[in-house]
Protein backbone atom coordinates (compact mmCIF):
# COMPACT_ATOMS: atom_id res chain seq x y z
CA UNK A 1 0.00 0.00 0.00
CA UNK A 2 1.56 3.25 -0.78
CA UNK A 3 1.90 6.35 1.43
CA UNK A 4 -0.34 8.41 -0.07
CA UNK A 5 -3.53 6.13 0.37
CA UNK A 6 -4.67 6.22 -2.93
CA UNK A 7 -6.30 3.10 -4.09
CA UNK A 8 -3.79 0.21 -4.89
CA UNK A 9 -3.28 -1.65 -8.56
CA UNK A 10 -4.06 -4.57 -6.49
CA UNK A 11 -7.51 -3.69 -5.81
CA UNK A 12 -10.33 -5.30 -8.09
CA UNK A 13 -12.95 -3.41 -9.58
CA UNK A 14 -15.27 -5.02 -7.79
CA UNK A 15 -13.51 -3.12 -4.55
CA UNK A 16 -13.85 0.30 -6.15
CA UNK A 17 -17.21 -0.19 -7.68
CA UNK A 18 -18.55 -1.28 -3.86
CA UNK A 19 -17.08 1.22 -2.11
CA UNK A 20 -17.61 4.23 -4.45
CA UNK A 21 -21.17 3.23 -4.39
CA UNK A 22 -21.24 3.55 -0.52
CA UNK A 23 -19.36 6.69 -0.39
CA UNK A 24 -22.41 7.85 -2.91
CA UNK A 25 -25.23 6.23 -0.80
CA UNK A 26 -23.26 8.49 2.53
CA UNK A 27 -23.02 11.62 0.17
CA UNK A 28 -26.75 11.27 -0.97
CA UNK A 29 -28.16 10.94 2.21
CA UNK A 30 -26.82 13.10 4.73
CA UNK A 31 -26.27 16.40 1.52
CA UNK A 32 -30.13 15.69 0.49
CA UNK A 33 -32.53 14.92 3.35
CA UNK A 34 -30.50 15.96 6.42
CA UNK A 35 -28.49 19.05 4.32
CA UNK A 36 -31.96 20.54 2.91
CA UNK A 37 -33.25 20.53 5.94
CA UNK A 38 -30.81 22.14 7.65
CA UNK A 39 -29.78 24.80 4.77
CA UNK A 40 -33.06 25.03 2.79
CA UNK A 41 -35.69 24.76 5.69
CA UNK A 42 -33.06 25.75 8.65
CA UNK A 43 -31.52 28.75 7.97
CA UNK A 44 -33.20 29.36 4.72
CA UNK A 45 -36.96 29.32 5.87
CA UNK A 46 -36.81 29.56 9.78
CA UNK A 47 -37.81 25.88 10.57
CA UNK A 48 -36.99 24.74 13.75
CA UNK A 49 -36.81 20.77 13.83
CA UNK A 50 -38.81 19.27 17.37
CA UNK A 51 -37.27 16.86 19.47
CA UNK A 52 -39.30 14.34 17.41
CA UNK A 53 -37.54 15.34 14.46
CA UNK A 54 -33.86 15.93 15.88
CA UNK A 55 -34.28 11.85 16.73
CA UNK A 56 -35.19 11.26 13.58
CA UNK A 57 -32.06 13.70 12.05
CA UNK A 58 -30.02 11.76 14.33
CA UNK A 59 -30.95 8.23 12.53
CA UNK A 60 -30.42 9.85 9.03
CA UNK A 61 -27.10 11.24 10.32
CA UNK A 62 -26.07 8.17 11.68
CA UNK A 63 -27.16 6.00 8.74
CA UNK A 64 -24.31 7.99 7.40
CA UNK A 65 -21.49 7.73 9.95
CA UNK A 66 -21.81 4.01 9.55
CA UNK A 67 -21.59 4.36 6.02
CA UNK A 68 -18.84 5.81 5.80
CA UNK A 69 -17.19 3.61 8.58
CA UNK A 70 -17.39 0.87 5.67
CA UNK A 71 -15.70 3.57 2.98
CA UNK A 72 -13.31 3.78 6.07
CA UNK A 73 -12.56 0.53 7.54
CA UNK A 74 -14.49 -1.75 5.06
CA UNK A 75 -17.73 -3.60 4.81
CA UNK A 76 -17.92 -5.51 7.93
CA UNK A 77 -20.92 -7.14 9.52
CA UNK A 78 -21.50 -4.77 12.39
CA UNK A 79 -21.55 -1.67 10.66
CA UNK A 80 -24.12 -3.22 8.35
CA UNK A 81 -26.36 -4.49 11.08
CA UNK A 82 -26.06 -0.95 12.62
CA UNK A 83 -27.20 0.40 9.52
CA UNK A 84 -30.43 -1.56 9.04
CA UNK A 85 -30.97 -1.40 12.88
CA UNK A 86 -30.70 2.84 12.51
CA UNK A 87 -33.53 2.43 9.39
CA UNK A 88 -35.83 0.73 11.60
CA UNK A 89 -35.70 2.90 14.24
CA UNK A 90 -35.73 5.55 11.65
CA UNK A 91 -38.86 3.87 10.24
CA UNK A 92 -40.72 3.62 13.39
CA UNK A 93 -39.56 7.05 14.31
CA UNK A 94 -41.80 8.49 11.32
CA UNK A 95 -45.19 6.20 11.41
CA UNK A 96 -45.13 7.72 15.11
CA UNK A 97 -44.31 11.14 14.73
CA UNK A 98 -46.57 11.20 11.35
CA UNK A 99 -49.56 9.64 12.89
CA UNK A 100 -49.17 12.76 15.43
CA UNK A 101 -48.44 15.44 13.14
CA UNK A 102 -49.24 14.13 9.73
CA UNK A 103 -50.94 16.20 6.90
CA UNK A 104 -53.46 14.16 6.28
CA UNK A 105 -55.76 13.05 9.28
CA UNK A 106 -52.84 13.46 11.84
CA UNK A 107 -53.73 13.51 15.59
CA UNK A 108 -52.83 16.96 16.14
CA UNK A 109 -52.16 18.77 13.12
CA UNK A 110 -55.09 20.77 11.44
CA UNK A 111 -53.43 22.55 9.06
CA UNK A 112 -51.59 24.87 11.41
CA UNK A 113 -48.08 23.61 10.88
CA UNK A 114 -46.12 21.10 12.83
CA UNK A 115 -43.10 21.21 10.06
CA UNK A 116 -42.99 23.00 6.82
CA UNK A 117 -44.26 21.03 3.71
CA UNK A 118 -42.38 19.56 0.46
CA UNK A 119 -44.32 18.22 -2.87
CA UNK A 120 -47.94 19.03 -0.46
CA UNK A 121 -46.55 16.94 2.76
CA UNK A 122 -44.97 17.39 5.52
CA UNK A 123 -41.41 17.00 6.57
CA UNK A 124 -42.45 13.85 8.90
CA UNK A 125 -43.95 11.87 6.03
CA UNK A 126 -40.53 12.11 4.13
CA UNK A 127 -38.74 11.08 7.10
CA UNK A 128 -40.95 7.80 6.73
CA UNK A 129 -39.61 8.13 2.81
CA UNK A 130 -36.05 8.45 3.49
CA UNK A 131 -35.37 5.58 5.56
CA UNK A 132 -37.73 3.23 3.17
CA UNK A 133 -35.24 4.36 0.31
CA UNK A 134 -32.23 3.43 2.94
CA UNK A 135 -33.82 -0.12 2.33
CA UNK A 136 -33.82 -0.04 -1.27
CA UNK A 137 -30.85 1.71 -1.53
CA UNK A 138 -28.85 -0.46 0.28
CA UNK A 139 -30.54 -3.71 -1.27
CA UNK A 140 -29.44 -2.22 -4.96
CA UNK A 141 -25.79 -1.64 -3.28
CA UNK A 142 -25.56 -5.32 -2.00
CA UNK A 143 -27.60 -6.62 -5.49
CA UNK A 144 -25.52 -4.75 -8.02
CA UNK A 145 -21.96 -5.78 -6.33
CA UNK A 146 -19.75 -8.27 -7.19
CA UNK A 147 -18.11 -11.05 -4.81
CA UNK A 148 -19.69 -9.37 -1.98
CA UNK A 149 -18.75 -11.97 0.31
CA UNK A 150 -15.43 -11.98 -0.78
CA UNK A 151 -15.43 -8.50 0.23
CA UNK A 152 -16.82 -8.53 3.74
CA UNK A 153 -14.40 -11.38 4.10
CA UNK A 154 -11.25 -9.67 3.46
CA UNK A 155 -12.37 -6.50 5.43
CA UNK A 156 -13.09 -8.48 8.55
CA UNK A 157 -9.88 -10.23 8.19
CA UNK A 158 -8.02 -7.08 7.71
CA UNK A 159 -6.49 -7.86 4.12
CA UNK A 160 -6.88 -3.94 3.09
CA UNK A 161 -5.49 -2.86 5.95
CA UNK A 162 -6.35 -0.83 9.37
CA UNK A 163 -7.68 1.72 7.10
CA UNK A 164 -8.76 1.56 3.17
CA UNK A 165 -6.81 3.93 0.60
CA UNK A 166 -8.60 7.26 0.32
CA UNK A 167 -10.39 7.81 -2.76
CA UNK A 168 -12.14 10.85 -4.51
CA UNK A 169 -15.48 10.15 -3.90
CA UNK A 170 -14.82 8.89 -0.11
CA UNK A 171 -12.95 12.24 0.41
CA UNK A 172 -15.74 14.52 -0.54
CA UNK A 173 -18.29 12.13 0.91
CA UNK A 174 -16.60 13.22 4.87
CA UNK A 175 -16.16 16.66 3.82
CA UNK A 176 -19.89 16.98 3.00
CA UNK A 177 -20.80 15.44 6.54
CA UNK A 178 -18.18 17.27 8.30
CA UNK A 179 -19.68 20.29 6.85
CA UNK A 180 -23.29 19.43 7.19
CA UNK A 181 -22.83 18.14 11.17
CA UNK A 182 -21.26 21.79 12.31
CA UNK A 183 -24.41 23.64 10.48
CA UNK A 184 -26.70 21.06 12.35
CA UNK A 185 -24.44 21.95 15.79
CA UNK A 186 -24.55 25.45 14.71
CA UNK A 187 -28.55 25.15 14.61
CA UNK A 188 -29.21 22.66 17.81
CA UNK A 189 -27.48 25.51 19.96
CA UNK A 190 -30.02 28.33 18.37
CA UNK A 191 -32.68 26.25 18.40
CA UNK A 192 -32.58 23.16 21.39
CA UNK A 193 -29.11 24.73 23.75
CA UNK A 194 -26.67 23.46 24.84
CA UNK A 195 -26.94 20.21 27.72
CA UNK A 196 -29.19 19.87 29.61
CA UNK A 197 -31.40 21.75 27.97
CA UNK A 198 -33.77 19.36 25.43
CA UNK A 199 -35.21 20.75 21.90
CA UNK A 200 -39.04 21.48 22.27
CA UNK A 201 -42.19 19.49 21.23
CA UNK A 202 -43.34 23.00 19.90
CA UNK A 203 -40.09 24.61 18.96
CA UNK A 204 -40.29 28.50 18.05
CA UNK A 205 -38.92 29.87 14.79
CA UNK A 206 -35.72 29.64 14.33
CA UNK A 207 -33.69 33.19 14.62
CA UNK A 208 -30.48 34.28 14.91
CA UNK A 209 -31.15 37.00 17.03
CA UNK A 210 -30.58 35.71 20.92
CA UNK A 211 -33.56 37.27 22.55
CA UNK A 212 -35.81 35.04 20.06
CA UNK A 213 -33.76 32.10 21.24
CA UNK A 214 -36.01 29.28 23.62
CA UNK A 215 -34.53 26.66 25.57
CA UNK A 216 -36.35 24.24 27.73
CA UNK A 217 -35.96 21.04 30.32
CA UNK A 218 -39.98 20.08 30.32
CA UNK A 219 -38.86 16.87 28.92
CA UNK A 220 -37.16 16.07 31.67
CA UNK A 221 -39.90 15.74 33.84
CA UNK A 222 -41.40 12.43 32.22
CA UNK A 223 -41.57 11.30 29.02
CA UNK A 224 -45.12 9.05 28.95
CA UNK A 225 -47.38 9.99 26.38
CA UNK A 226 -50.95 9.96 27.15
CA UNK A 227 -53.77 11.68 25.43
CA UNK A 228 -56.01 11.75 28.26
CA UNK A 229 -57.25 15.03 29.47
CA UNK A 230 -56.49 15.41 33.20
CA UNK A 231 -58.58 13.27 36.19
CA UNK A 232 -58.82 16.52 38.00
CA UNK A 233 -60.12 19.19 35.90
CA UNK A 234 -60.38 22.73 36.81
CA UNK A 235 -63.91 23.53 37.92
CA UNK A 236 -65.73 25.71 35.52
CA UNK A 237 -66.44 29.41 36.34
CA UNK A 238 -69.27 30.14 38.26
CA UNK A 239 -71.37 33.21 38.42
CA UNK A 240 -72.51 34.36 41.96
Amino acid sequence: MSDDRKIPATWGDDERYFFNLFALAALALVALPVGIAVVVLGFGMGDSPCIMCWHERFCMVAISFFALLIVRYGFKARYLVAIILLSCLGLYDGFTHYSLDGTYGGYLDIGQGFGLEILGAHTQFWVVVVHFCVFLFLGVILFLGKNIGSIMHKSENGEYGAVLPSFLVGKIAIFVFVLIMALNLIQAFITAGPPPYLASATPSRMSADPNKWFWELDHWDGFEVDFRESWNPNLPYLPE
